[in-house]
Formats: structure tokens, C-alpha cells, sequence
């Protein structure tokens, strides 16, 4: 197996095409058994709040509900 993924966002909806290929990233290496990590920060936190990751980024590119759900399980740090 391939080592880990890990996968910084740190820009929110002010970038939306930014924010489809961090999780088309994110998606493609759990799906193909690499441990995934996605690190958000600044506006990219807001993204798992539900109702907030609405839209697509350009034709063509998979709705970004769909993204953030297809995603591995988000874990906040407590």
C-alpha cells in the first residue's frame, strides 16, 4: 500500500475550484486504500458545516456537497 495522503485547505467557497481539487484529491487517494487526511483551516473549516458547501465549481465538475460527502469521516479535534 501507498503511503498516507494528507491534504491542506486552507481557502473556503471564495475558491471553489481550489476547494473541488483538494477533495477530488482527498476522495481518489481513500478510495484507492491510502490513508487520507484533509487538514482545513481559516474558511476551509466552515466546508463540513452542514448546508455550507453548496455549488459547483465550473461545468463539468462534480457538486461539492457530493465531494464533502464521498469524503473519509471528518474527525474535529476535541
Amino acid at each position: 500500500m501507498a503511503g498516507k495522503a494528507v491534504i491542506s485547505l486552507t481557502t473556503g467557497l471564495e475558491d471553489p475550484e481550489r476547494v473541488t481539487v483538494a477533495f477530488l484529491v482527498a476522495v481518489g487517494a481513500a478510495e484507492q486504500g491510502r490513508p487520507t487526511l484533509m487538514f482545513l483551516t481559516k474558511e476551509a473549516v466552515r466546508l463540513v458545516v452542514p448546508g455550507v458547501a453548496v455549488g459547483v465549481a465550473c461545468d463539468g465538475c462534480p457538486p461539492l456537497p457530493d465531494l464533502v460527502d464521498a469524503t473519509p469521516p471528518l474527525a474535529a479535534a476535541t
